[in-house]
């Protein structure tokens, strides 16, 4: 079923009735494939429909000056081009990091089906606020953390959204990136990510082997990333019950366990 991340995400979130995931289920779309770097939209195109990610990760991304800003990463069961609904022409490049799979509903069908359906039209106008809050935990994120917290920040929230659509098995997920692309994520150099890298590694909080992280002492990373998933406004029903006690002091050493 090629939406069905998507109809996981709804759920989680707000709940879906056996109508509105039966309406998800039988949309009209066609399924692409896209290697590693492939665009899915450039930047200036206009948009006919929308992409859901049925696996693998799409980045939005923007050249600034002579840098590649990576902001945004799109995991299986998002809609990274849902605002086009409203606002044709793409500001960004939408591409594919790792190999991926897309499933793209014509705006036509998505706009008769949203104008029948006051829950999906609630529930995609709510995708589009959480988008708009993670892009500003993100810019957070750069622009007051240190590299070692703005890195293991970035793998916290992928496990926090992987797990979400059943990706994150015993704290382990698939994450095809480079290190350019984690570079070009947190604004960094890849020097400066490698040396990141093997202070977490030494740390004992994560070990990254080919395309597989995994999440060693995931609670410590937490702290020293200052992770509170609030940002991606969880279902608190649905939220794992490890996420729902964690909690982190501001005042606290957080590199005491590195």
């Amino acid at each position: 079923m090629p939406v069905q991340k998507l109809i996981e995400r709804l759920q989680a979130s707000i709940g879906l009735s056996e109508d509105d995931r039966s309406k998800l289920v039988n949309m009209p779309e066609t399924v692409k494939t896209f290697a590693d770097g492939e665009y899915v939209l450039r930047e200036g195109e206009r948009a006919f429909h929308c992409a859901v990610v049925m696996n693998g990760f799409l980045v939005g991304q923007k050249i600034v000056g002579t840098r590649n800003q990576i902001l945004s990463v799109y995991v299986p069961g998002d809609m990274p081009d849902l605002h086009t609904l409203h606002l044709l022409r793409m500001d960004h490049d939408l591409c594919s990091a790792g190999p991926s799979t897309i499933a793209f509903v014509q705006h036509d069908f998505l706009s008769h089906l949203l104008m029948n359906s006051p829950t999906l039209t609630h529930a995609f106008w709510r995708e589009t606020l959480v988008d708009a809050a993670v892009c500003r935990e993100w810019v957070a994120n750069l622009g007051s953390r240190d590299a070692l917290s703005r890195v293991a920040h970035v793998f916290c929230e992928l496990a926090t959204r992987l797990e979400v659509v059943g990706l994150l098995q015993e704290d382990q997920f698939r994450l095809p990136f480079t290190q350019q692309n984690l570079a070009d994520i947190c604004g960094l150099s890849t020097v400066h990510i490698n040396r990141t890298i093997q202070e977490l590694r030494r740390g004992g909080l994560i070990e990254w082997k080919g395309r597989v992280v995994t999440l060693c002492r995931r609670k410590e990373l937490e702290l020293v990333a200052e992770f509170v998933p609030d940002y991606l406004h969880l279902s608190e029903a649905k939220q794992p019950e490890s996420r729902m006690r964690h909690a982190y002091s501001k005042t606290g050493p957080k590199r005491a366990m590195l």
